[in-house]
């Protein structure tokens, strides 16, 4: 059984990965979940990876997976706590070398929008009122979840992350959660990951945290999966097209999708549907 090491988006808290946890461990799965401190992440993108690499300190050849936010930095993290395998969950993928952004431009407009003396708000405030109970329908995981949501510089999404060359050498996976990240997902299937979709929401890693966990497992090619995502050895997957699993649950596949929308486009989908 593996190694996880579960990381949270910079927005977020641990909490977002307390279910996922859950069933990892109730299918036999060592589970850490690096609980990164808010002062941490306001030191910028560095100060966020150096706590998960502290908090992940031991943990041998995970796999690590990362949410949303999360997603740009794996390569990072990756360099310095040696994982067998990345898992990109809800989250961009960042070029193979040269520098990344945290948020596309266009979004970085918007956070702009939204600071106060160069602080933004709380994730929750981003969108809107009624966003968080349309994201997560249960009121306690909801507030469980709200409770944890720091303030952050705008600073901190200004900045440019290097990306270690080779890091796609790693064994890769993608997991696509909400309709926003239908791009990225596409690029994953075009580079010959092994790809999940879960036809819902952003944050469905608390919502649906069993079938989150299911996709994970699939995509990371370890056990405890369940028969739905039985589709064998990872270079077997992109045969598996358009295949779904019952139930509007999860669909494998690795087609192509349909041309994205333009940027703006993709922006304003963005903000429509809330992403960390």
């Amino acid at each position: 059984m593996g190694a996880f090491v579960l990381v949270h988006s910079p927005v977020t808290g641990p909490s977002t990965w307390r279910w996922v946890a859950a069933e990892l461990v109730a299918r036999g799965h060592e589970v850490t979940v690096p609980a990164v401190p808010p002062a941490a992440t306001s030191l910028g993108w560095a100060g966020f990876v150096g706590a998960v690499v502290a908090l992940a300190n031991g943990t041998d050849s995970p796999i690590l997976v990362g949410h949303s936010g999360a997603g740009p930095l794996l390569p990072r993290i990756a360099a310095r706590i040696r994982p067998r395998s990345l898992v990109f969950v809800d989250a961009d993928i960042p070029p193979e070398a040269g520098e990344t952004t945290l948020v596309p431009e266009e979004f970085g407009e918007f956070l702009r929008g939204l600071a106060i003396n160069g602080m933004l708000p709380p994730w929750s405030y981003w969108f809107g009122r009624d966003s968080m109970r349309e994201l997560i329908p249960d009121d306690d995981k909801r507030e469980i979840v709200t409770a944890e949501l720091p303030a952050l510089p705008l600073s901190y999404f200004e900045a440019r992350v290097p990306v270690p060359a080779g890091w796609a050498s790693t064994r890769c996976g993608y997991v696509q959660l909400s309709e926003p990240y239908a791009e990225q997902w596409s690029k994953a299937a075009d580079n010959g990951w092994p790809v999940a979709r879960l036809h819902g929401a952003h944050l469905d890693i608390v919502s649906r945290p069993a079938q989150a966990a299911d996709a994970i497992l699939a995509v990371a090619g370890e056990p405890g999966a369940g028969g739905k995502f039985g589709l064998g050895r990872v270079g077997e997957l992109p045969r598996q097209v358009g295949r779904g699993v019952g139930n509007g649950a999860a669909e494998l596949a690795a087609r192509r999708l349909a041309k994205p929308a333009d940027r703006a486009g993709h922006a304003q989908r963005r903000k429509q549907h809330p992403v960390t």
